[in-house]
This record gives C-alpha cells, sequence and structure tokens, in this order.
C-alpha cells in the first residue's frame, strides 16, 4: 500500500473533524441521482456516477458484513468499480460517530493510530470483460491506519486530497465485547401478526461494566438482513435485575418477516439458468439478460427458497472467480401487475443497490405489457433482488406489499449495545450479537 508522506501537517492529528454529517438526507429514490460531493451524509452512498458495486466485506468473508473487533488483525476490505478508464489517485480517512451515526466528539488522535488520511490502493484494469472498468481496493485496519476506540465509523474516499471531494462513504463497526448479549427470534404475541412478524427479545448480562442509568446510557440498535433503512432504535428494558437488562417483546423488536429473496444466478454467461430467459447482445456490445416475469407474492402460502439474504456475490466462473473478470450486463426485470400502484413507485432493491430505492433501479409502468418493467447495468454474479414499494414523502420502502411476509421466513439480525463513556464523551461498541430466525 502506499500511504502518504510523514511530511504531511501534523497539525491533522490534533484536530478534529470540521466537515458535518447530514443525517436530515434527501428522501431516498426521490432526491438527486447522486449525491453532492460537498455533501457528506453519515450513511453509505455514491457520490460518483461512474462507480459501481462496492462491497465492504471481512476479508476472506466476501458475505460477511463490515464489523471487526477492536484490536483484531482481520481487515476489512472495500472494493469498487469505476467505468470511466482514467485512474485517479483517492484518498481515505474515518469518522468515529456515536449512536445515531452523528460525528462523535473525538479528536482525530483519540479515535485512530498512525495517519489520520492515507491514500487507496492504485486501481487495477479489468480482465476481459466487455464493460471496461477499473477496481480499486483497501484493507482496513492497515499498518497505517487503526482504529483506536469502538463504536460506528464512517469511511469516507474523496479526491485530490479533498475531504469535501467526495467518491463514497461506507459505514463499518468496531466493538470490544464488554456485555453478554443474549438474542432470539419468537412469534408475536399480537395474534394478527403472529403469521407475518418476527418478534426479536433481548436481554443485556453486564457484570463488568457498570451502568449508572440503564435508560440513558445504554443505547441498542437491530438491523434486519443489514438494512440500515429501517434500523431499529429507542429499545429501554423491561425489567431490571442484578447486572441484567431485559428487553422482553420490545415493540421495537417487531419485524415483518418478508419472503425468501428472489434470485438469478449469472456466474456463467454461457448458460441459461431457471430464472432467465434468454441472453443476447445489446447494440452497446454488453450481454443483454433478459429475466423471467416475477409475479407478485403477497398472497402466496410460504415458500422456503435459498437465498442470501439480499446479498450480490459478485463472480465470473469462466474466470476462476477473480472479480476483475466479473463482467457487467444489462438486465431486464419484468413484474406484471394489474394495475400501476397510485402513488409512489416501484423499486428493484437489494444489495445490488446497496439496499436503497435508488434512481436507477426505479421500474417504469409499461401499458402494452401490463407491467412494470427496468433495465439495469449489474456486474454478474449471483443475485438476490426483491420489488420494493416506496411510499411518496418517505425513505423507508415496503418490501412486503409486492413481496408478502411470513414468520417462517429465514432473516438475520444483528443485535448493537453502546455505551455512554463519560471519560472519552462517546458512544462506544461494546455488545455484538448476530442471530439467525431459523438457526438462532
Amino acid at each position: 500500500m502506499t500511504h502518504l508522506p510523514h511530511t504531511m501537517p501534523a497539525l491533522l492529528l490534533t484536530t478534529t473533524l470540521v466537515t458535518a454529517c447530514v443525517t436530515s438526507a434527501p428522501v431516498a429514490g426521490n432526491g438527486p441521482d447522486y449525491w453532492s460531493p460537498q455533501e457528506l451524509v453519515c450513511e453509505d452512498r455514491v457520490y460518483s456516477p461512474t462507480i459501481h458495486t462496492v462491497q465492504f466485506f471481512k476479508k476472506g468473508f466476501e458475505l460477511a458484513p463490515p464489523v471487526i473487533e477492536l484490536g483484531a488483525q482481520d481487515p476489512l476490505v472495500l472494493r469498487f468499480d469505476d467505468l470511466q478508464p482514467n485512474p485517479e489517485q483517492l484518498t481515505y480517512s474515518i469518522v468515529h460517530c456515536d449512536a445515531q451515526w452523528r460525528p462523535s466528539d473525538l479528536m482525530t488522535n483519540q479515535y485512530i493510530t498512525g495517519s489520520p488520511t492515507d491514500y487507496v490502493d492504485p486501481a487495477e484494469q479489468s480482465r476481459m470483460t466487455l464493460q471496461p472498468f477499473i477496481e480499486y481496493t483497501l484493507e482496513l485496519p492497515n499498518e497505517f491506519m487503526r482504529p483506536a476506540v469502538a463504536g460506528n465509523y464512517l469511511l469516507k474516499v474523496y479526491r485530490n486530497n479533498d475531504p469535501d471531494d467526495l467518491v463514497l462513504t461506507r459505514r463499518f463497526l468496531v466493538f470490544e465485547q464488554r456485555l453478554d448479549v443474549q438474542a432470539s427470534i419468537q412469534a408475536s404475541r399480537d395474534v394478527e401478526r403472529r403469521d407475518i412478524a418476527q418478534q426479536l427479545d433481548l436481554t443485556i448480562r453486564h457484570p463488568g461494566i457498570t451502568i449508572r442509568d440503564p435508560f440513558s446510557d445504554i443505547s441498542v440498535t437491530v438491523l434486519q438482513n443489514m438494512r440500515w433503512d429501517d434500523a431499529r432504535t429507542g429499545f429501554k428494558p423491561k425489567f431490571l435485575r442484578d447486572n441484567e437488562l431485559v428487553y422482553d417483546h420490545p415493540k421495537e423488536g417487531l419485524f415483518l418477516g418478508g419472503s425468501e429473496w428472489r434470485t438469478y444466478d449469472l456466474k456463467n454467461t454461457r448458460y441459461v439458468t431457471n430464472e432467465i430467459k434468454v441472453i443476447a447482445h445489446s447494440p452497446d456490445g454488453l450481454l443483454e439478460v433478459f429475466l423471467l416475469p416475477d409475479v407478485k407474492r403477497n398472497i402466496r402460502v410460504y415458500v422456503q427458497e435459498p437465498d442470501l439474504n439480499g446479498k450480490l456475490f459478485v463472480r465470473n466462473d469462466q474466470m476462476d472467480g477473480d472479480p476483475l473478470g466479473a463482467d457487467y450486463t444489462w438486465v431486464n426485470f419484468t413484474l406484471p401487475l394489474d394495475a400501476p400502484v397510485a402513488s409512489g413507485g416501484i423499486y428493484v432493491y437489494g444489495g445490488l443497490t446497496d439496499f436503497q430505492c435508488q434512481k436507477d433501479f426505479r421500474m417504469t409502468w409499461t401499458p402494452e405489457e401490463k407491467a412494470y418493467t427496468l433495465r439495469a447495468k449489474v456486474k454478474q454474479g449471483f443475485v438476490n433482488y426483491c420489488y420494493a414499494y416506496l411510499p411518496p414523502d418517505s425513505d423507508v420502502p415496503d418490501l412486503t406489499t409486492i413481496e408478502g411476509s411470513h414468520f417462517q421466513t429465514e432473516n438475520d439480525y444483528l443485535v448493537l449495545v453502546y455505551v455512554k463513556d463519560y471519560a472519552l464523551h462517546c458512544d462506544r461498541l461494546v455488545g455484538v450479537r448476530f442471530v439467525n430466525s431459523r438457526r438462532g
């Protein structure tokens, strides 16, 4: 890795971040195609229209979320493509945030060991692809930069050594396991929701930590399938016992189960799999993939189907899995309906869209076909997706209007427990628990 020269101003080591994160972002899907490079949002965002397929995962585990233990040797890997042909020298930095994803009051040298900024590794060219692209990679922590305090972090990548000239941002989590977090998925006690929802129960044991006020000093966040757009907060313990907090059927922990994710397998473009109707050539030279028309699933009984809980697994079997050899194709989605939705929009949604309703993936109603259709450029691999309905003036999509919801659906949950550190004036992530609705 190339790193910044040691002649960089020492002032960077002692000053706090001067660019504030904007937490009130424009409505997803209804705002700009890409975010203004001058507006930092403490979320997963892309600020350049040529950037595609941003992946952030634990090294060696491409489907694992960007969560690491403080001091761990196994780094996270950031990988993304730029479809423009000219490599750039990109810089990165990290920002420590509180439990609500606002920049904390820590100074840079309090939460970073090493340099406060560094260069992203030089880009590599794609190999034997119809769509040329350059790929950037970054491993973090590394020998030049390591997080020094547990908590929420925002990774910023930018151009020209200018933190305001943003390329992308990604969230990641650094934890120290100081608490025993017990979590389980139960059926809801609400009879009307029992067949469609999943209830998370939670118990926190803290014999090693003194908690002054469990109602204000402890913050809990729960994610379903790593969806930050539907993150649940505001949990309060129902029972207080000796070194134990019990959250019994909290309303914040009630999630619609949804349905298993739709999939298509394009790891090998020489073969047409069950989900694909035909593969052809488009006028621009790329492959054109037509998926079989999908059906609305909101009234169907539960069907067990293997999935990746929404993730995108990039792979080209013909190139032995080398991401530089995984090509981009035009993928055509079709969703027949009796009539268009009265308001709002229908989107293709999942890991291929950063779990966001993006304008490039908003479907168009085609009257002659009586269907919503979409043509989008997607990197090849094993792809999970669903159809999301985004109500007007909302930034949280509804994944059940088209897809339906079932208690039996297999989902992953991530429980995050933060404690206020009065000495450092920040929120530390001191408890993490992964729980699966089926396997526990």
